[in-house]
């Protein structure tokens, strides 16, 4: 009979892929399950992810398209994108035998449709607690064992002792896991880390220089911070890895799908065609971008780039967008 694994990943793109890596070769059973059988069966194979391919699996992490095998672990990690997370669940979860004492996801995202996080939302989906895995960490070094460090969000209904023991069970020697109680500022950082790197992104394809693109992530943290703690989230949240951390990442990074899609329109690419250049890859702050500007007029909060980074979205010249940020009335900082 197979052995119990120590934690199931659903969800086998390269970041929740990256993850299994690392906690199998730090000694854990992982199964990483796909919903999607040609994937399995060339991970399986191959042994190693397409998008991380200095990185083979090994031996203890297991892909399956069966969910049963990832359910028979006490930890599940929902790898999904965040659009699709809710609805897939729905489905997951009529086939789980029971509901396992707590699920944890490392998505980046707010719902187009309700404007929830996916903590609000699964919580009403699963009936468990939800937490967060979130902070400045490319795939691709994680995958490779470059010394990264991450935040676990966790909710109240999550005791304490346990809080440490899933933090000490999920940290390596290349993985620092900080603990944290504010899930929702979590993730609002980490979904509004990735429409600032688009606006960041479109300051670099426009050759706008190291000032612009310096006074535009120090502003974009301002605005990050009124979302965030008008929603209940807390202002020390934005200020650590979850926030500036990953914002400084994702708006600076080459790896990151969002600047690098921001760049490309800056440069003239219309926004099919920068889309059609990264490969498929979700751009999850075209998502995020519109839900974000909808919670923030449900809570009296402007957000001048995440405004113009939507009108870019509709069509409108990137010029345009810088000069309308640049000639906005005069403020105290």
């Amino acid at each position: 009979m197979a052995r119990r694994p120590d934690i199931g990943i659903f969800g086998s793109g390269a970041w929740g892929t990256a993850l299994g890596l690392t906690w199998a070769r730090a000694g854990a059973d992982v199964v990483l399950w796909s919903a999607f059988s040609e994937e399995v069966a060339q991970l399986t194979a191959g042994r190693c992810h397409p998008r991380l391919k200095d990185a083979p699996f090994p031996d203890s992490l297991m892909v399956t398209d069966d969910p049963s095998r990832a359910f028979l672990a006490p930890l599940w990690i929902s790898a999904m994108p965040t659009q699709a997370t809710p609805e897939a669940w729905r489905g997951l979860r009529k086939a789980a035998p029971a509901p396992p004492e707590l699920v944890i996801h490392v998505s980046k995202g707010i719902l187009q449709t309700t404007h929830q996080t996916l903590s609000q939302a699964l919580a009403g989906v699963l009936d468990v607690p939800v937490g967060a895995l979130s902070g400045p960490t490319f795939a691709d070094e994680v995958a490779r064992g470059v010394p990264s460090a991450i935040v676990l969000a966790l909710p109240p209904a999550v005791p304490d002792v346990r809080a440490l023991e899933l933090q000490a069970q999920l940290a390596s020697e290349r993985l620092r896991i900080y603990l944290s109680r504010d899930v929702v500022g979590t993730e609002l950082c980490g979904a509004l880390k990735n429409v600032l790197a688009i606006a960041a992104g479109l300051v670099d394809g426009l050759k706008l220089g190291y000032n612009a693109r310096a006074a535009l992530i120090t502003r974009g943290l301002a605005e990050m911070a009124r979302l965030v703690e008008a929603l209940g989230g807390q202002a020390a949240t934005v200020m650590g890895l979850a926030g500036m951390g990953d914002l400084l990442l994702t708006a600076t990074g080459p790896q990151s799908r969002n600047r690098t899609f921001g760049e490309r329109v800056g440069k003239g690419q219309s926004i099919e065609a920068a889309r059609d250049a990264l490969g498929g890859q979700v751009i999850e702050g075209m998502f995020t971008t519109q839900a974000a500007l909808a919670l923030a007029a449900e809570v009296g909060v402007e957000l001048p780039i995440a405004t113009e980074v939507q009108r870019l979205l509709n069509g409108e010249a990137p010029q345009e967008a810088v000069r309308r940020l640049m000639t906005r009335s005069l403020k105290s900082e």
